[in-house]
């Protein structure tokens, strides 16, 4: 009887243990910041990498690697790309710097480019 009532225990509170952070009132708020801190350094990776492969195209164009007609349509492509990336992170710092009401975005870290965190 006794060790039923212990394993019962046990699981009650092992279950409310885990099921805690489910329940409170700000995990949809947690959820949200952690997404807009994913999206906002995914968004300035993506960022990084398209800067540096208009780069390389221009140096592979300048080095005669490529014709003018693959240059230029590969060139606008990522120069669209890149500029819908920047407005985007554009529009996350708006978000974080004037959050809706009812919203604490502004605890949502601003991701630096990869060029500075690799300095010491």
């Amino acid at each position: 009887m006794i060790d039923a009532v212990v394993i019962v225990g046990l699981a009650l509170a092992t279950l409310a243990f885990v099921a805690a952070p489910l329940l409170r009132r700000d995990a949809a708020e947690a959820e949200r910041l952690a997404s807009a801190a994913s999206e906002a350094g995914d968004l300035q990776s993506r960022k990084e990498m398209l800067l540096t492969s208009l780069k390389d195209l221009e140096d592979d164009y300048s080095t005669n690697k490529m014709d003018a007609a693959d240059y230029e349509e590969l060139k606008a492509r990522l120069s669209t790309q890149a500029v819908d990336v920047m407005k985007r992170i554009d529009e996350l710092e708006e978000l974080r710097k004037n959050p809706p009401k009812g919203t604490s975005l502004q605890a949502v870290p601003t991701p630096r480019p990869e060029s500075e965190e690799r300095q010491p």
